[in-house]
């Protein structure tokens, strides 16, 4: 488990290069990628579910991600788009098209329908975070009755 955390930590560090995102952010979303996959991970071994670890995984990615743009002073796409590399359901998309190629459409629609969950767990956790942050910025920001002038 261990090394798969790490794999993802350098996965998305190399894809920080790749993407040229800003040097000082680099190391801060290969760290959110490897927490929030250790969190996939625990999730998986736990509730053994692995719809829900890409969903919880995203969703830490997603909140650390809004958490570090508001400390670095940053955008938040800037920490997401390369932290959920590493639960991007790629194999699951590559192994659907094997087997279309291959004539066997009763596995590629199985593959493909878990492919495609997994991917929409994934862009759930990101816009249910979104959610939940612009409306706690909402309740922070908002006036008190007494401070109207």
């Amino acid at each position: 488990m261990v090394q798969q955390v790490f794999y993802a930590f350098m996965a998305a560090l190399f894809f920080s290069f790749l993407f040229n995102v800003p040097r000082r952010s680099v190391l801060v979303t290969a760290s959110i990628a490897g927490i929030g996959y250790l969190v996939f991970m625990l999730s998986n071994t736990i509730i053994e579910a692995d719809l829900t670890g890409y969903f919880l995984g995203t969703f830490v990615m997603a909140a650390l991600s809004e958490i570090a743009a508001r400390v670095m002073k940053m955008a938040t796409t800037t920490f997401i788009t390369i932290a959920v590399i590493p639960l991007v359901p790629g194999l699951g998309l590559y192994k659907t098209m094997q087997f279309v190629v291959q004539n066997d459409y009763t596995a590629a629609v199985q593959t493909g329908t878990h492919a495609m969950l997994a991917a929409g767990a994934i862009a759930m956790a990101i816009a249910v975070n979104t959610l939940i942050m612009k409306f706690i910025l909402h309740l922070v920001n908002k006036k008190k009755p007494d401070d109207i002038s």
